[in-house]
């Protein structure tokens, strides 16, 4: 039987990697650092709502719809793929940019300890306890591109605890002219039930900032009960794998994997590169391991993002038993254009757009050498914080594996006929879903991967 190892979370060094096609847009920006600590939620604002954010005589005002028919009017704005999605049904309903504040826990505890926050020689994170690492980042900073990583990773977004039923990179394609999407199941891979616990950097969910004596260090810990196919392996329910992500930079991840035939029980090596796809799950929370990669920072970008989505799942709405993409809300927003490159593997490079106020990604491109193989832009959802400010869901995912269109079974074709489309969301449009986040519920015991003996 062939393991899917992206699944247990142990595929996110084989990111490929972009050379960013935005570079009309891309300039250097000084940000305005705040005279305290106090200040960071909102000079943060501010730089997210400074000239670039202005309106101007091609930015979309507040009120359009963007579709297919306008869409090159805006393409300057467009996160990377959306021309894609657009193209076949997609609305984006331009809004008021929102300001959207860190919730009070994660501000507390910014506050509290990012003072005593520094780069290593090696540009590894020391002393961070939890909240923003490095909330006060100059664009000319040396090292601004590393804080930045930092900031993405450790951000106000970060869950204390969440749980998703079922979890997984769902395909999908169009059908016919009419653009009514098609599950393409056979080219899911799906878990269908994923867990995950943060042990240490907590910010929501007493205990905080760490769960328990957390002896062997742990940052978070995520667990997968149940595979239900793919295109490389088989249904197996009885499939379990625990992934471990350690606190200490210089410690790699670790995966445990009982695939439920004669109880199995492995320690994962590492990945391969085959699979980009089915890594794209852990792009919501459980982000890549910062230290694996180099960084730098290209500039900043104004694009417009999807941070306050209508619905849960966002992107595909189902009409009885049709499937069409959904009209959602986007607003204008200022994005870090950071480069990430493997070090394991200089040919592949990431380009993600990083929201300079939530610190969420907003758009990604990934390149192999210098093809474009994939682009992606996520659907974010916005609720209040018990504590005041915002948290983060991931309502969905707009990912297309460019290279798998010209070659897979559902090719990009052109002709008479209306181009045909494959693509892959995190949440699926089709049957049940359920995300719970922040619940306090999860114990410590269902991550322990030695309990696979036990079950």
């Amino acid at each position: 039987m062939q393991f899917c190892r992206c699944l247990a979370g142990y595929c996110l060094s084989s990111l490929s990697n972009a050379i960013s096609l935005r570079a009309a847009i891309v300039t250097i920006t000084v940000l305005t650092l705040p005279a305290s600590i106090s200040q960071i939620a909102s000079a943060q604002q501010t730089s997210a709502a400074s000239a670039t954010l202005g309106p101007t005589s091609q930015s979309p005002p507040a009120g359009t719809l963007i579709n297919a028919a306008n869409a090159s009017v805006y393409s300057r704005f467009l996160p990377p793929a959306a021309d894609v999605g657009l193209g076949h049904g997609m609305t984006f309903r331009v809004v008021p940019t929102k300001r959207l504040d860190w919730s009070g826990g994660f501000t507390a505890e910014t506050e509290q300890y990012s003072g005593q926050v520094r780069l290593d020689n090696d540009d590894f994170i020391t002393n961070y306890i939890a909240g923003m690492p490095f909330p006060m980042v100059s664009a000319t900073d040396p090292k601004a591109a590393v804080k930045i990583a930092y900031n993405w990773h450790m951000g106000p977004f970060m869950p204390d605890d969440f749980s998703l039923q079922p979890w997984g990179s769902f395909a999908y394609s169009t059908s016919d002219s009419s653009n009514s999407l098609v599950p393409d199941d056979e080219n899911s891979y799906v878990c269908n039930h994923f867990t995950f616990l943060r042990f240490a950097h907590r910010t929501e969910v007493d205990p905080r900032p760490t769960l328990g004596a957390n002896e062997d260090g742990a940052e978070w810990k995520s667990r997968c009960e149940g595979w239900a196919g793919g295109p490389t392996l088989s249904p197996n329910p009885n499939a379990r794998t625990v992934v471990v992500r350690y606190a200490d930079p210089r410690k790699r991840d670790v995966s445990y994997a009982n695939v439920g035939e004669g109880r199995r029980f492995e320690v994962l090596a590492p990945p391969d590169e085959q699979c980009r796809s089915c890594h794209q799950p852990f792009w919501a929370y459980a982000l890549p391991k910062t230290e694996n990669y180099s960084y730098r920072l290209l500039g900043t970008a104004t694009m417009l993002a999807c941070l306050t989505a209508d619905r849960e799942p966002a992107g595909i709405a189902q009409r009885g038993k049709d499937l069409s993409f959904s009209e959602e809300p986007f607003q204008l927003r200022n994005a870090y254009i950071l480069e990430m490159t493997p070090k394991s593997d200089q040919k592949l490079r990431t380009i993600v757009y990083i929201d300079t106020e939530a610190y969420v990604w907003i758009g990604a491109e990934f390149f192999a050498g210098n093809e474009k193989t994939a682009a992606a832009f996520p659907f974010w959802r916005t609720h209040p914080s018990g504590l005041g400010g915002y948290l983060f869901d991931l309502a969905g995912e707009f990912y297309v594996p460019l290279a798998q269109l010209a070659s897979s079974h559902i090719p990009l074709v052109h002709g008479s006929a209306a181009p045909k489309l494959f693509f892959r969301s995190l949440a699926p449009a089709h049957g049940g879903f359920s995300q719970q986040i922040n619940t306090g519920t999860l114990s410590e015991e269902l991550f322990d991967p030695y309990t696979f003996y036990r079950q």
